[in-house]
């Protein structure tokens, strides 16, 4: 009978060895193709309706300059990598082009290192610190400092400039989305709606999103349990970075 609390020991060590395989793997692995449907009160850039939009809005300069250098987020947790990864192109337009990868230079691994964001994310400020990292000048906003207002006339202005761009934080949930908080570049403003282009860095979950501008701000609006602030918005722009 001595045997069995050894035996047990093994088991535990056993299962504990295999849960904390399956937890790497899924933080280190791709994320699966899923295509969710959108809430009915957002629409799909590929619509009809959401092209009539993005071809009539003039405040689409950051869509232009963003879709070539957008691919889709690589980790589950990688969505301000590839937020910052597009940015920082769309942005510098270096050569060769930042990665994924490449974005975790020493500068920016140690505000967060590869492995720690493929397991916890990123908050906004750490998000705007890896930008500052590679050279640009960030402004960053916590919803709880700021208001729809300001962030509607700050967007139209942002996302009608070239070379300046705008980065959500926000609640998926709130979206009457699947998943926690989310990072993912804006691409235009359309004011005859007022709603913002979401350009999702999860294409393999959700497309291109023209969203109320009133619920965006609202899902930014939220806490985020790791940093416990509201989540928010970067601006971010080419220039000598504040440290």
């Amino acid at each position: 009978m001595k045997r069995w609390p050894k035996i047990a020991s093994i088991v535990v060590a056993g299962a504990m060895v295999v849960g904390s395989s399956g937890i790497t793997w899924y933080a280190l692995s791709a994320p699966p193709v899923q295509h969710l449907e959108l809430a009915q009160d957002l629409i799909a850039a590929t619509t009809a309706e959401g092209t009539r939009i993005i071809l009539r809005t003039s405040a689409k300069i950051d869509y232009q300059q963003l879709v070539p250098e957008l691919v889709p987020q690589s980790r589950r947790a990688f969505c301000g990598v590839a937020s910052s990864v597009a940015v920082i192109n769309a942005a510098l337009q270096p050569l060769p082009r930042l990665t994924q990868e490449t974005l975790f230079t020493s500068a920016a691994a140690a505000v967060r290192s590869e492995l720690a964001v493929s397991f916890r994310g990123l908050t906004l400020e750490q998000l705007a610190r890896i930008i500052r990292a590679h050279g640009l000048e960030v402004r960053m906003t916590h919803a709880a400092q700021s208001n729809l207002d300001s962030f509607r006339a700050l967007a139209r202005d942002a996302l009608a400039e070239p070379q300046v761009f705008l980065i959500v934080n926000y609640d998926r949930a709130t979206l009457g989305q699947k998943g926690p908080g989310h990072i993912s570049p804006v691409g235009a403003y359309d004011v005859e709606t007022d709603r913002l282009l979401v350009l999702d860095v999860a294409g393999y979950k959700y497309p291109y999103t023209w969203v109320p501008a009133p619920k965006l701000w609202s899902a930014m609006n939220t806490t985020d349990s790791d940093s416990g602030k509201t989540r928010g918005y970067l601006l971010v722009s080419a220039g000598t970075a504040r440290r």
